[in-house]
């Protein structure tokens, strides 16, 4: 606890490789980076999409769980006997329909909330459905927002983030190597689209389906650094090194000295004053 700068809030991203199908597997790998992550005593641990299964075509139907399914349960056990807010990647069943979703699971084990990826591509759009703009959950330790893969290349997926206040957008991720160039740019740039902190969890490994690497990557963000010519890299707080390990990334920060800086800027006031956008501004 710090006088001026209030609470610390340790956040980690956790860089998993992921085998297609193999949930057992690849759960017990996940309890492995989790108890890391509780190790260097993080707050939030996140996991990346899909992280249990992977996202495979031909086994969708297979891989998918419920809301109360055996993924869910496994995320609530750990998040009880680790004491933290967990929030991961889940190939969800809700009735004819799958998402590509996210959940935000406290430390008593429930569910804090849930968001489906609205940003689903053309080539996906047979198997997974489309979900909507999510709303941030409110918790202890912090306004977090929820994003999955694909919507971090839309600034529109993530602008209501910005009108409801988030300090945190989470997006969980399984994005491919080859499309993965500007990844840097467009993590900075969501966190400071919407002036806020931005963990993106990775996943590697291979999708056999479509014969193509997930790109790893994981990085925390901070989208309230204003003046960077001392440091060009001042916003990026922790990264993983390149290649395909498993790693956990974490850093530190402080909500109320974030909101004081917040406040202070005027992005707020002139997305509600003066310009609309899809999901935020005036009607």
């Amino acid at each position: 606890m710090s006088l001026f700068r209030g609470a610390r809030t340790r956040l980690a991203a956790l860089q998993m490789r992921i085998e297609p199908g193999q949930r057992d597997e690849n759960l017990a790998r996940a309890a492995k980076l989790l108890s890391t992550a509780r190790e260097r005593e993080a707050d939030l641990a996140c996991l990346p999409a899909t992280f249990a299964t992977g996202l495979n075509f031909p086994t969708l139907r297979t891989d998918a769980t419920a809301e109360d399914g055996p993924v869910v349960e496994f995320l609530a056990e750990q998040a009880r006997t680790l004491g933290m807010h967990i929030a991961a990647g889940v190939l969800l069943s809700s009735g004819r329909d799958l998402y590509d979703a996210a959940v935000l699971v406290g430390p008593g084990g429930d569910p804090l909330g849930w968001y489906h990826r609205a940003c689903v591509w053309a080539g996906e759009s047979e198997y997974i459905s489309t979900g909507s703009p999510g709303e941030v959950i409110d918790t202890p330790v912090g306004r977090i927002g929820l994003q999955v893969s694909y919507d971090l290349r839309f600034p529109e997926a993530s602008r209501q983030y910005l009108a409801q206040d988030a300090d945190l957008v989470v997006c969980v991720a399984n994005l491919f190597g080859p499309f993965s160039h500007p990844l840097r740019s467009v993590c900075r740039a969501r966190a400071a689209d919407n002036e806020c902190a931005l963990v993106f969890a990775s996943g590697v490994g291979e999708n056999r389906f479509a014969n193509m690497t997930y790109v790893g990557r994981s990085m925390i963000v901070d989208g309230l650094v204003q003046d960077a010519r001392e440091d060009q890299d001042a916003d990026v707080l922790a990264e993983a090194a390149p290649g395909s390990q498993e790693t956990v990334i974490d850093a530190d920060v402080h909500w109320r000295q974030r909101r004081k800086v917040r406040a202070g800027l005027p992005f707020h006031d002139d997305l509600r004053s003066t310009w609309t956008t899809i999901h935020g501004g005036r009607a």
